[in-house]
């Protein structure tokens, strides 16, 4: 699963801040006991619902397009989605009990924009009052959503393990995909006028890592359009001698065609040795097989 979240000392603007994680939803509310959070399973038991997935399973998709939703103020433990495989099929993430995940049930065109995606809990005798992601892939009904879109999907939830409690109904925008947000205090084109970077640097196009004055920042070069860089999506301390820092895919658009350099400048989490530091450089690229590299920061 993909981690958004800031070690501790990884200082941000306020306006660039996450929500801090104990931000939850309470699925299940006051139907569960604080006794019953053992959980016994949830198959089995008569009227189980039958999934029209082409798969289901636990977790949030390291490779997906979009940022998981923990850390949104606004969210409120509603399902995710989007259009996936060349818009062959939809990846929908719902957020629920880890012992009683809900079930996509159904998948219905509305019209030329939306569809219908209903998901309901098997029932149980006992369920965990968590907030797990559980994703579901769906094949995209025949013909839709293979235009400019916007493409959305309504999803119609039924939270009723222990019995009939009504649905609730949200909307998740599918296609296109949104702008990825980056953890970087600030992007800017170029380089700054204080960093000499190797003569060959350029060639091999590989990133490159440097501390600000007094190490009090990180600044992270990348090559590529100037007008599409990557989103920083996570930095984490590994040790007290590596970080490790995760670059997101962007979402299909028009870019220029130039190979150029991009700085991205980080605060720098707590915990470093005051000597050699590394830094691990993930790029995804979305389908594509992402790209690592191991560089250290230079002075």
């Amino acid at each position: 699963m993909r981690s958004l979240t800031l070690e501790r000392g990884f200082r941000m603007p306020s306006h660039r801040r996450f929500a801090p994680a104990a931000v939850r939803v309470t699925v299940v509310g006051s139907l569960v006991a604080a006794v019953a959070l053992s959980a016994t399973g949830c198959a089995g038991l008569p009227g189980s619902p039958v999934s029209v997935a082409l798969s289901e399973g636990p977790g949030f998709p390291r490779n997906a397009p979009i940022s998981e939703p923990l850390f949104d103020n606004n969210w409120r433990g509603e399902p995710v989605g989007w259009l996936d495989d060349n818009r062959e099929t939809i990846t929908v993430v719902s957020y629920g009990s880890s012992t009683c995940p809900l079930v996509a049930t159904a998948i219905t065109v509305i019209d030329d924009s939306t569809v219908a995606i209903d998901l309901r809990q098997a029932p149980a005798q006992a369920c965990t009052d968590d907030l797990a992601p559980y994703t579901h892939v769906l094949a995209v009904p025949a013909g839709w959503g293979q235009g400019e879109g916007p493409y959305a999907a309504t999803f119609d939830r039924a939270l009723d393990a222990f019995g009939p409690t009504g649905s609730i109904q949200t909307t998740a925008q599918l296609w296109p995909w949104p702008e990825p947000t980056s953890i970087a205090v600030q992007t800017l084109s170029g380089l700054p006028d204080d960093i000499t970077i190797p003569s060959d640097a350029l060639e091999k196009g590989a990133p490159l890592a440097f501390w600000g004055m007094d190490r009090a920042s990180l600044r992270v070069i990348t090559w590529g359009s100037s007008s599409c860089p990557p989103p920083a999506l996570s930095l984490d301390l590994v040790s007290s001698t590596e970080l490790a820092l995760v670059f997101g895919a962007l979402p299909p658009r028009a870019c220029t065609a130039d190979f150029a350099p991009t700085t991205h400048v980080f605060g720098v989490p707590e915990g470093l040795d005051l000597g050699t530091v590394f830094l691990t450089i993930t790029i995804e690229l979305g389908e594509a097989p992402s790209l690592q590299y191991r560089v250290p920061i230079a002075q």
